[in-house]
């Protein structure tokens, strides 16, 4: 069952934000609203909330920016489970009553959008994925990142040391005030979607080739050696490809004029 019910203003993304909850299996999605303009749906990374967004901001002069708290995430209220996000996106544009929409996603939030995309949505106009995972075999080693450490220590209840666990990784490092922002998202956090993660989700290439409209992989000019080798693998998959220069792999965070930009090139 999905709907859309208002809620009370909270510590969001945009100042001038609209929050609503749109009911979805097992419980419901937070969803800011701000802007006028073609809609973009905004899917957060992992860990994150929607509060991700907030250097995207200048955007809604032009565009009506859809904020999205994922399952397991921020103040939505249904279970983590990868497997059914896809979904979540026309669940929220349908509550929204928005029959076109673009979707921009990052790192976890981008797979989500891939794969969603994959679907062939009718509603889907152009899409844009930063620093976003596959799952192929890429000719440079990915990252590790401390999932078992940290679910261990949540389910210890030892939020603290788990949130500073990931704080020390290198997918998070940015300037001062980009790892206050992130330490300010994490406080949210609470590991749930690592104690009961739900069901995978997996994206390969031969699920983005069958992408149909026009989509664009990017990833921070700084971020991980495999984050970047995942966006020559995308375009050679068919998607258009660049950096964001000055960003890491949180490039709406630390390069969010630069972000921006190549956001709008994406949709143009």
């Amino acid at each position: 069952m999905t709907g859309l019910a208002p809620s009370a203003r909270v510590d969001g993304a945009f100042a001038a934000g609209r929050v609503h909850r749109v009911a979805v299996p097992g419980g419901d999605l937070v969803a800011e609203v701000a802007g006028t303009g073609p809609a973009i749906i905004l899917l957060h990374g992992w860990t994150l909330d929607r509060r991700q967004w907030r250097g995207q901001a200048p955007l809604a002069d032009r565009f009506t920016l859809v904020a999205v708290d994922r399952r397991g995430f921020g103040e939505s209220t249904a279970p983590a489970d990868l497997a059914d996000e896809p979904a979540d996106v026309a669940r929220v544009a349908a509550a929204l009553g928005l029959a076109r929409y673009h979707l921009v996603g990052l790192s976890q939030g981008g797979k989500v959008a891939l794969a969603h995309a994959a679907t062939r949505p009718a509603g889907l106009a152009r899409m844009v994925v930063i620093g976003a995972p596959i799952d192929a075999e890429i000719p440079v080693p990915p990252e590790t990142v401390p999932a078992a450490a940290m679910a261990a220590l949540a389910r210890a209840g030892k939020l603290a040391e788990m949130r500073q666990l990931w704080l020390a990784h290198p997918l998070t490092a940015g300037r001062p005030e980009v790892r206050a922002a992130m330490a300010a998202m994490l406080v949210r956090y609470d590991g749930r979607d690592l104690v009961t993660p739900g069901r995978p989700l997996t994206v390969t290439l031969d699920d983005v080739r069958r992408i149909t409209v026009k989509a664009t992989a990017l990833a921070g000019a700084d971020d991980t050696p495999w984050r970047r080798a995942v966006v020559d693998a995308l375009g050679e998959a068919g998607l258009a490809t660049g950096l964001i220069r000055g960003g890491g792999h949180l490039a709406p965070l630390d390069a969010p004029a630069a972000t921006n930009a190549a956001i709008m090139a994406a949709l143009a």
